[in-house]
């Protein structure tokens, strides 16, 4: 579920080795004192490790996140060899009287940026060639052989070897993989994708006659996606019921989801784990591209002119070189879906550079769960089979119930709120301005989800009700008007 750290990350989190680098003072290093009184009296903070230390003593030293990163954006900027130079020469926090004061000032605190020495380094290809595992392939006499021992070694550093580089997004390698995933998934869609859509071609013409076929070439495309969406997450879901059915953190007889940060961050990432987020993110960086080119119409070398009719309010941007403007096969929750994507795309990408994997994986199965409900019950709408979309619609409340808005909320995300804290900082080795730092930024794209989630449901609830008045299944996720308006408006 998921989106966690994206403003933050693009600055302190490049390199693991960016905390060394982090702009600190020790008082021994302090130049003299100049005329001004506050400069007299300022002593900077003690090094990073030694406030560490303080801070694991007493927690309630601990600023808030908005001013922990504020410091770590100074930090740093002064850093920055341009900027260094005209950063005060006893530390920028000399700067900012008691704000700068090391405790309580609320912008004293340095901290790193990752986990440091608390972490083991993720296993490299080079760091597998060197572990018995690895075939030999210089003693290997001819080409093909040579070949073949080298695919092996491929073979098992990304599917037999927990904690690679490939378990972190962000990494190089895993971003190679990432984008050969992606192009995979492209080229699945504009294979099978029109196939899709001319089965749904066949089943609306046969359900509503020649006539709906004509004017509903925009659903026809969206039945496509349908059925491609219907098809990966059954998928998933059936190979995550199968890996994560004998995991400890969904065992409340082994603890449950305390077990999400036993060990933190340096459980092994399993390969099938490595393997299941690196699919996942390729699916919802398409699944955003898809929402976006379903949505909007761009034309080249446009007329500035545009006629005075029901297509001025659909155009976004109107130039001499291009128009851009609303699509017929734009969503009707487009906005919601859009944030949907990012914040998820956020959280996969954070959760998978954080070690929290385990909470991840958990957010992403209940959200895939819950959506064959949902794609089944717009195949049915589509083909009108009443009877088959009151079950669908009624399946699907009670799934998205039991898994959005009781499974997710008041397990998963009230586990992050409480638990967290306790195994990670309490009784762990996290420093607490770093658990800040993260929690904070996850536990805001968590509960963007759940007021998402709870949105849908009530559009969900409109459709009900729309059902069992009008005897009509209406989806109002694809059309905010609902269907029949729009077919109006196409006439």
């Amino acid at each position: 579920m998921v989106g966690y750290l994206p403003g933050v990350k693009n600055f302190q989190f490049s390199t693991s080795s960016l905390v060394t680098r982090c702009h600190f003072f020790s008082s021994t290093d302090a130049p003299a004192p100049t005329t001004s009184s506050t400069m007299a009296k300022y002593k900077a903070p003690p090094p990073t490790l030694e406030q560490k230390r303080l801070r694991r003593k007493d927690h309630t030293i601990v600023p808030s996140a908005p001013y922990l990163l504020a410091a770590k954006i100074v930090d740093v900027a002064c850093d920055a060899p341009i900027i260094h130079s005209v950063c005060p020469p006893n530390g920028w926090r000399s700067a900012v009287g008691k704000f700068g004061v090391f405790p309580t000032g609320k912008l004293s605190h340095s901290y790193d940026s990752y986990f440091g020495d608390d972490i083991g380094r993720d296993v490299t290809y080079a760091d597998f060639m060197q572990t018995a595992a690895a075939v030999d392939v210089s003693s290997l006499s001819s080409g093909t052989n040579q070949l073949q021992g080298t695919l092996t070694n491929y073979y098992n550093f990304a599917f037999q070897t927990s904690s690679t580089t490939l378990c972190d997004l962000t990494n190089p390698l895993a971003l190679c993989v990432l984008l050969g995933l992606l192009l995979l998934v492209r080229a699945f869609k504009k294979i099978f994708m029109p196939k899709f859509s001319a089965l749904g071609q066949q089943l609306g013409r046969a359900a509503h006659g020649p006539e709906w076929e004509k004017n509903n070439q925009d659903r026809i495309i969206k039945f496509g996606e349908y059925v491609y969406r219907l098809i990966f997450h059954s998928g998933v879901s059936a190979y995550g019921l199968w890996y994560f059915h004998d995991k400890s953190w969904w065992n409340s007889e082994l603890g449950g989801t305390k077990n999400l940060w036993m060990m933190h961050p340096n459980h092994p990432v399993e390969p099938g784990m490595t393997w299941y987020y690196l699919v996942q993110c390729s699916y919802h960086i398409d699944s955003l591209l898809s929402v976006l080119l379903l949505s909007f119409t761009i034309e080249w070398g446009c007329n500035n002119q545009i006629q005075l009719n029901r297509e001025v309010t659909d155009v976004l941007i109107n130039t001499t070189i291009l128009r851009i403007k609303w699509a017929p096969t734009v969503r009707g929750d487009f906005k919601e879906m859009i944030i949907h994507h990012i914040i998820t795309d956020l959280l996969i990408f954070g959760s998978s550079y954080f070690r929290f994997t385990q909470v991840g994986s958990m957010i992403m199965l209940v959200h895939d769960i819950s959506e064959l409900p949902v794609e089944l019950s717009k195949l049915a709408n589509f083909v009108k089979w009443k009877n088959t979309s009151a079950v669908c619609f009624t399946l699907m409340l009670i799934i998205w119930v039991i898994a959005r808005l009781y499974i997710f909320p008041f397990v998963i995300f009230q586990s992050v709120l409480f638990e967290s804290y306790n195994h990670l900082v309490a009784n762990g080795k996290m420093d607490p301005a770093l658990y800040k730092m993260n929690v904070v930024p996850f536990c805001v794209l968590l509960g963007g989800l759940i007021i998402l989630h709870v949105m849908w449901f009530f559009i969900m609830l409109k459709i009900g009700w729309t059902l069992i008045h009008k005897g009509e299944a209406h989806d109002y996720t694809e059309h905010k008007q609902g269907e029949d308006q729009i077919s109006k408006k196409r006439k």
